[in-house]
């Protein structure tokens, strides 16, 4: 009985260490530019590229992620006094498009703005894993805009990464 103890034991202990530990690791985009060339009232999409960059860290040791912060700042026109509401979604190729976050209301005379993050997000490793992630941000006006709408985002990723 002494053995079997001990046996089962060495077997929980071996099971544990397996199992192993993750850490927590935060990495944030670069400041993604993203244009609308002929803004109108409505419906907008501002699309801008990133290179994904994990900042050293192996794809293949991260367990989880998940978006944490979504920051946008204007550029053109300098305030969100036109913007009615925004969604931002993330897509690359070989992964389906995943919603991050939302703004609803946007703020007015904010150069600065910073959107509600999603409970939800599936697929995020599966985008991680190409090569450029597409920055989708669905941006509704109020009025047309006799100039283009830009702006420059940038995004915090959460990571669980084995170590």
């Amino acid at each position: 009985m002494k053995y079997l103890i001990y046996a089962f034991s060495l077997f929980l202990f071996c099971l544990v260490a397996s199992c192993g530990t993750t850490e927590i690791k935060t990495i944030r985009t670069a400041s993604v530019e993203m244009i609308e060339e002929y803004p109108m009232e409505g419906s907008n999409t501002l699309t801008g590229i990133w290179k994904v960059d994990l900042n050293g860290i192996n794809i293949e040791d991260i367990k989880s992620a998940k978006v944490t912060a979504i920051t946008l700042k204007m550029q053109e026109p300098s305030t969100s006094d036109l913007l009615a509401e925004i969604t931002m979604q993330l897509a690359a190729t070989g992964s389906d498009m995943q919603r991050v976050g939302i703004l609803n209301p946007v703020p007015v005379e904010k150069k600065e703005l910073y959107f509600t993050i999603a409970a939800e997000q599936e697929n995020l490793l599966d985008l991680l894993m190409q090569e450029e992630i597409t920055f989708v941000a669905d941006v509704n006006l109020q009025e047309d805009l006799v100039a283009a709408l830009s702006v420059t985002t940038e995004i915090e990723i959460e990571l669980e990464v084995k170590q």
